[in-house]
């Protein structure tokens, strides 16, 4: 039923939690986990900026670390892991992906970097639960 499950993560120690509780729900279920990371695009007014360049090639160098350390803290779960990232906005990029490719199930993070006390749960997974075809599973 969740043979594919889609992961955004982000570097947090949340997402790295989120990540732990997808593979365990996908290796219980026999289902393959895709870690997927989204770089906001940087905005206009910089863009095109000599700082622009070395800044957006340091967050894809922080994605790939955050896919790779997530690989890492799964490996024992001995399951499928696929690694994509993107550059656009998280949520739209999150629920494109899951719609394109057929996503069974999001597993997100209810906070991610960006911790907001004051909400109980982050923009972005707010947005996903909105606008996902598939169920998401929102972990805490």
């Amino acid at each position: 039923m969740y043979d594919k499950i889609l992961v955004p993560i982000d570097g947090s120690e949340s997402s790295m939690e989120t990540a732990k509780h997808a593979a365990e729900f996908a290796s219980k279920l026999g289902g393959a986990v895709t870690l997927f990371h989204v770089v906001s695009p940087l905005p206009a007014a910089i863009q095109g900026t000599s700082h622009a360049r070395k800044f957006l090639e340091e967050m894809l160098r922080h994605g790939e670390e955050a896919l790779k350390d997530a690989k890492k803290e799964i490996a024992s779960f001995n399951l499928q892991v696929d690694l994509d990232m993107v550059v656009g906005g998280p949520a739209v990029e999150i629920c494109q992906k899951a719609e394109n490719e057929q996503y069974d199930l999001i597993i997100i993070g209810s906070k991610g970097l960006s911790k907001n006390r004051g909400f109980k749960m982050g923009s972005v997974s707010k947005r996903v639960v909105r606008h996902a075809h598939c169920p998401v599973l929102i972990v805490r």
